[in-house]
């Protein structure tokens, strides 16, 4: 469905464009055109191979030479965390976790949004960096292809090779993860640590890098955005990557009855269409981009000010996950879990009352 003018979908429109009426199939269904909140896809299928280096771990060089016994721990923590949360009841999760919030930070991840559904979407799965890196190198070549500011190549040197094993720890170390889908990763490692051996602490996103930088680094280990990752420590001199922690959590939601899912076969049909997209300007909105690329499908950035074109995919920046919702104004949204699946699931159940 066009538009004759955006108004900077999230923003600039107040008012709900489209009658409420729920998403349903079979005899009952709306008629075509009416309004629909509904996932339609993810941004990891689009991708392809398992989703994209989200996330990844890394370990100070430091820790690495000095105690391979706590490398060798924390590994086996991150590869049995896709397992554990598999089977692992989300309120357990979500009380594991809580103590490890910083003071203030309130939890993007609690016990009304975690659903088994919400966990599965997080696409929490551990690589090694010796298996991840050639898709590592991949990914940020695309993201640089896009913009070149945004991110940085990566050394030989910053992808761990070692063999740590397990052993006695002789230290205590502080493990860091930014709050929402990444910290998820930190669940079994906190279910699992015995003594006072790893201090967990979950931070604002905005603050991940500061416990990477500086004269005296907070974190021994830390899970942090790959693009980060790679433009501060991508030269190994200070961290390694011990692997990839999280693989995307970007969904799609329809907003009219007649749009179909995005998927590889139907990118070209988002021609016309606008998308509005949570963090544009940031992973998710450059992963976007660089698929829309690789499948020879044009888009244009377009804000308050331009009209949509016929022939282009209209990306539209939204701040945050706040901002989207059936009245938005956008034919489709990418919008991160747990956001996507709470924002769906309130929809169904308004239309229910």
């Amino acid at each position: 469905m066009k538009k004759t003018k955006i108004v900077l979908c999230a923003a600039l429109c107040g008012a709900a464009i489209f009658g409420a009426v729920a998403c349903t199939s079979g005899p009952d269904a709306p008629a075509p055109g009416a309004a629909c909140f509904d996932i339609a896809g993810s941004l990891q299928e689009l991708y392809g191979e398992g989703g994209y280096p989200q996330a990844v771990l890394v370990a100070k060089n430091s820790v690495i030479e000095a105690d391979p016994a706590a490398v060798a721990a924390m590994l086996s923590y991150m590869d049995g965390a896709d397992e554990y949360l598999a089977s692992a009841d989300p309120a357990a999760v979500v009380s594991g976790l809580s103590g490890c919030y910083a003071e203030g930070l309130t939890p993007s991840l609690n016990a009304k949004n975690l659903t088994k559904e919400v966990i599965a979407n997080c696409s929490v799965k551990f690589t090694p960096a010796k298996d991840a890196k050639a898709r590592v190198d991949a990914f940020l070549t695309q993201l640089i292809a896009i913009d070149e500011t945004f991110t940085s190549a990566a050394a030989d040197a910053f992808y761990y090779e070692g063999g740590a094993e397990a052993g006695t720890i002789s230290g205590k170390y502080q493990v860091y993860a930014p709050d929402g889908a990444p910290a998820l990763a930190l669940s079994y490692a906190v279910a699992q640590t015995e003594g006072d051996v790893f201090d967990y602490h979950v931070v604002a996103a905005n603050t991940i890098a500061a416990q990477v930088t500086g004269e005296a680094p907070k974190a021994d280990f830390c899970v942090l955005p790959v693009n980060a990752a790679a433009k501060l420590l991508g030269n190994g001199t200070s961290y390694k990557m011990l692997g990839v922690v999280t693989n995307g959590n970007m969904y799609f939601i329809r907003s009219h009855n007649d749009l179909g899912n995005v998927n590889k076969g139907s990118l070209a049909k988002l021609k016309g269409m606008t998308v509005g997209v949570v963090q544009l300007n940031n992973v998710p909105g450059l992963t976007l981009q660089a698929v829309l690329k690789a499948a020879g499908v044009d888009y244009q950035i377009i804000d308050s000010n331009a009209l949509p074109a016929e022939d282009k995919v209209n990306l539209i920046a939204f701040a945050d996950a706040s901002t989207v919702g059936p009245a938005a104004g956008c034919d489709y949204y990418l919008c991160p879990e747990p956001a996507a699946t709470t924002k769906v699931t309130a929809f169904k159940a308004q239309q229910t009352k």
